[in-house]
């Protein structure tokens, strides 16, 4: 299941217990929707633990930028832009879903929260309906924004030669991995394993709990004896919730299939929307042979890109078994800087040795190496190192794709004050308090 932010979990269920410690007011009008002080200092709370730092002028900042926000669900709402109420619905879910998680269930959180959890939706469905109603604006304002080479060009000419930024060394450097696939005859040895500890439960009556704990694969659950806790729908896999969600307290399931492996599955209770659950879980292994197929498909794949019959980049986006950098060609670090290349300084220590041990347009030796997680799989990868760049001042030649993000950035900031600056003036906006004495803030005050 994707994570939400500590922030958004602070947001969703403690706005309400901050609300109530605050005496309230309203410290700006934008049209008819109010802004309130306790919505100011919440988020002020946010980016003090954030930042480390606070101050009127954080305070200022925040109140304008939900005046900005305010404009922007007021000018969706105008041009009529649609909401998608299913994604609402889905992100209403989600979060009580996490939110459950994290305090121990549904019970607990509607206890912290003080209200039941269709009260909590409908508490917060507004809140998610104006973000989407903003976002969708700011799409729109920022929808015809482009960058031309001449920009690009204009940018960096604008940047004083003592002020182009220095960057360290950079490399490009991609892998393969090749993970071993399982046989159908160990998948088959796994199954019947599982068949038969299904067997001895019900036919012998031996206890689940016992045999997870000797027996099944998944170690954390097998400790106490498969107990998975409480959980709600979407955070397990499609095959094995669905199995879960319809058993009966001490019922068995059926042999069911994850990518996982084979799981047997015993009900212990439903509650609501949660169930709790034990199981069993049988991966079927990885044999030597299975590692030696996996070892000669990555040589053939190898040797076809030194015969120029394929490039590297082709080869990983067809075989690879590494779902994070196959998108990419194997280049590692692009979700990082958007980009192929990536500082040296920022690589893992076993990938700066790699790299530092190859030359440009190298590709290196397989190695057997173990994949993240507790199971500790093993996979064979190769590097690629297809350029290496020294460090150096900002130029044209070496950066360009930096200095077009930074050009873009700047073109979007001047889109986003350009509309900002007129519909500011489209709108009656009050500021009351203390805020209203702000020479930060006193643009925003209508002159009507």
């Amino acid at each position: 299941m994707k994570k939400i932010s500590i922030i958004l979990l602070l947001m969703f269920v403690t706005s309400a217990n901050l609300k109530s410690q605050i005496v309230d007011e309203i410290v700006a009008v934008v049209a008819d929707k109010i802004i309130l002080r306790s919505e100011v200092e919440f988020a002020y709370e946010q980016a003090m633990r954030e930042l480390g730092k606070g101050g009127d002028s954080l305070r200022y900042a925040i109140l304008e930028q939900k005046i900005i926000e305010n404009l922007l669900v007021l000018k969706a709402q105008i041009d009529s832009l649609p909401v998608n109420e299913e994604r609402i619905d889905a992100e209403l879910d989600e979060r009580i879903r996490y939110f459950s998680q994290e305090y121990g269930g549904e019970k607990k959180l509607e206890e912290i929260y003080g209200k039941s959890i269709s009260e909590i939706k409908a508490a917060n469905r507004e809140k998610i309906r104006n973000n989407q109603l903003a976002q969708a604006m700011m799409a729109k304002i920022l929808k015809d924004v482009k960058v031309t080479p001449t920009d690009v060009k204009n940018y960096y000419n604008e940047i004083p030669e003592d002020s182009l930024p220095y960057y360290s060394a950079e490399v490009e450097l991609a892998q393969l991995v090749i993970e071993p696939k399982v046989s159908k005859e160990s998948r088959q040895i796994a199954f019947e394993k599982v068949a038969e500890l299904r067997r001895r439960i019900i036919e012998d009556g031996d206890k689940f709990s016992t045999l997870a704990l000797i027996y099944s694969d998944d170690r954390m659950s097998a400790a106490k004896g498969g107990d998975l806790g409480f959980f709600s729908r979407g955070m397990m896999v499609p095959e094995f919730e669905g199995a879960a969600f319809k058993l009966k307290p001490d019922s068995i399931s059926k042999i069911i299939e994850t990518k996982y492996g084979y799981h047997i599955i015993q009900g212990i209770q439903r509650r609501g929307e949660e169930a709790n659950a034990r199981h069993i879980l049988i991966m079927p292994k990885i044999y030597p042979s299975d590692i030696l197929l996996a070892k000669n498909l990555i040589d053939s794949l190898v040797n076809l890109v030194k015969l120029d019959s394929v490039s590297f980049e082709i080869v990983v986006k067809r075989h690879s078994t590494d779902d994070l950098t196959k998108g990419s060609g194997g280049f590692i670090g692009t979700m990082v800087t958007g980009n192929t290349r990536i500082p040296v300084d920022i690589l893992s220590k076993e990938l700066n040795i790699n790299a530092q041990d190859m030359k440009v347009g190298e590709i290196s030796e397989p190695e057997l190496f173990s994949l993240p997680g507790p199971e500790q799989k093993k996979a064979w990868r190769v590097f690629y190192l297809k350029s290496e760049v020294p460090p150096h001042r900002a130029n044209l030649r070496d950066d360009y794709q930096k200095l077009q993000a930074q050009t873009f950035e700047k073109k979007q900031k001047q889109a986003r004050e350009k509309w900002i600056e007129k519909t500011r003036k489209e709108f009656y906006i009050q500021i009351n308090g203390s805020y209203r004495n702000s020479i930060q803030l006193s643009k925003w005050i209508s002159s009507k």
